[in-house]
């Protein structure tokens, strides 16, 4: 283990020098073909892989040119909005940029709904869904507002215990948080993980997992664990490439903590196998990219994620 763990570090400052190849002087990434959203994984993929003079040199140009006066980061697309803010509110606290984490942290927290899941927007949407809410919740133990952690994580645990399908997760609630199905659809949908298909979007129930052990960390509560833990064995339910492929990076680190905390040898194995797929998968010059679009908006989202997920896959196997 300690010449693989060896390697996917290596795979990892691999992934963060080919992203500081493409950083402007002035700290960001935006081109005039290219989208600001680019930036919203870097930060915290150049402080974890050791480069913490170009996080910086980007918080910088996001305090000056994406924060708002009410703490909202501008975002080209808005899709999935409070999940990018919540990657460089993390690391801006990380870093002790507390001129942009305290502020955004407020913005962050307006968006929380009566139940406990996060709106995308402070303006609010149809419905709630896994990745803002657990994102949102992770950033809020980094800053001890421990409330909102519990309150998202209250949602979390409802989400799964509503599930009528092993085979399925479904992953969007209404705003008082009832879960969406086919027989009582929400803003028009219901999506789900199907188990028994390949490519499904795994980070739906990988991110709440990751969330819950987090939490659980920070708290000691066993029904985070459990909830966890549940969600850990959906994805052995799922099909072969739950764990090879590129959706599967947020349950891999909740699987490797799980390993840690528990000895599980299920999820040690399931980390690993993600480790291997992103050591197989990334391109000589370091960069990684969707098997299904390989833009450069794309590579750079990806590859700053992998460095992050690289570097705590081989901290956390190593360590355990």
């Amino acid at each position: 283990m300690t010449a693989k763990v060896e390697q996917y570090f290596a795979a990892a400052r691999r992934g963060a020098d080919w992203l500081l190849a493409q950083q402007n002087p002035d700290g960001s990434f935006v081109r005039p073909d290219l989208q600001a959203d680019v930036y919203h994984k870097a930060g915290y993929a150049l402080a974890i892989s050791g480069h913490p003079v170009e996080a910086n040199r980007l918080l910088s140009w996001i305090a000056g040119h994406d924060l708002g006066e009410d703490g909202r980061l501008r975002h080209f697309d808005a899709g999935l909005a409070l999940y990018k803010t919540n990657w460089s509110c993390q690391a801006a606290h990380r870093l002790g940029r507390f001129d942009v984490s305290l502020p955004v942290m407020e913005y962050i927290l307006r968006c929380q709904a009566p139940c406990g899941g996060f709106h995308q927007v402070e303006e609010g949407n149809d419905y709630l869904e896994p990745v803002c809410t657990s994102w949102a919740g992770v950033t809020a133990i980094y800053l001890g507002r421990m409330e909102a952690a519990e309150r998202a994580a209250a949602w979390v645990l409802s989400m799964i215990e509503q599930q009528p399908d092993e085979s399925r997760f479904y992953y969007w609630t209404d705003r008082e948080g009832k879960l969406a199905t086919e027989e009582a659809p929400v803003a028009g949908g219901a999506p789900f993980v199907d188990a028994t298909r390949a490519q499904q979007p795994y980070y739906c129930p990988g991110i709440a997992c990751l969330f819950l052990v987090r939490l659980y960390l920070a708290t000691g509560r066993e029904p985070y664990l459990a909830g966890a833990q549940e969600l850990f064995g959906f994805s052995l339910r799922c099909a072969e490439d739950a764990y090879s492929y590129p959706t599967a990076g947020k349950g891999s680190v909740a699987a490797a903590l799980l390993h840690a905390l528990t000895g599980d040898e299920r999820a040690g194995r399931a980390a690993a196998e993600f480790a291997e797929y992103l050591v197989a998968e990334q391109r000589d010059e370091g960069w990684w990219c969707n098997p299904h679009n390989d833009g450069l908006v794309v590579r750079l989202d990806h590859t700053a994620e992998f460095v992050v997920f690289m570097s705590e896959l081989a901290a956390t196997l190593g360590a355990a």
